[in-house]
């Protein structure tokens, strides 16, 4: 593989890298983000972003 073949593949999979963003929510929504967290013993940012995601696939 020379090398521009490795610098477009490392490109790609760049694109497909998680991405970071902000939000706000109200206040009584991150209060259940963080007792849900808690509960399942996940960061509140993985479980926003796995019910994002569940949210979306339902939508389908």
């Amino acid at each position: 593989m020379n090398l521009y073949q490795l610098q477009q593949n490392a490109l790609g999979i760049q694109q497909k890298a998680p991405k970071r963003i902000s939000i706000t929510v109200p206040f009584a929504i991150l209060n259940q983000l963080i007792e849900r967290s808690g509960y399942e013993g996940r960061s509140i940012s993985n479980l926003a972003a796995f019910l994002l995601e569940q949210g979306l696939m339902t939508r389908r």
